[in-house]
């Protein structure tokens, strides 16, 4: 549910823009960033059940159904604070964390999308692998 609170929150910040408590959701999504990758790698700990992993594999899609639109949340930051060096929800320059929000949240959607991916992959590898041979 971490990955998904964080993808779906990240894909919905650009049309949420900045709330009546500024950046707070900008600042939330860089703080849940180290748990969200935390928990992508946790996904690798359902390779031995075999039935949870095939199960992990269908609920992925929407997943990446979902990496356009937190991709253009990223943009408009990157925009925005890394190239223009406005500040997210503010006039002036941004702050440090600002700077690190975008390079954050791409390293989060790329480890997401490979670890998914890997999911993906170890279960066609798995099914095709599970043939039982005639003597």
């Amino acid at each position: 549910m971490m990955l998904y609170a964080h993808i779906l929150w990240l894909a919905a910040v650009y049309a949420m823009g900045c709330g009546p408590d500024g950046d707070e959701m900008h600042r939330l999504l860089l703080g849940l960033a180290p748990f969200t990758c935390g928990f992508a790698f946790l996904l690798r700990v359902t390779r031995p059940f075999a039935d949870i992993h095939s199960m992990l594999r269908w609920l992925g899609v929407p997943l990446l159904l979902l990496m356009p639109f937190a991709i253009r949340s990223v943009w408009q930051i990157i925009q925005s604070v890394n190239i223009e060096s406005s500040a997210i929800c503010a006039v002036g320059a941004p702050s440090t964390w600002q700077s690190l929000w975008a390079p954050t949240q791409i390293i989060t959607l790329l480890l997401v999308a490979y670890m998914v991916i890997k999911v993906w992959h170890n279960v066609a590898n798995d099914t095709t692998g599970d043939v039982p041979t005639q003597n």
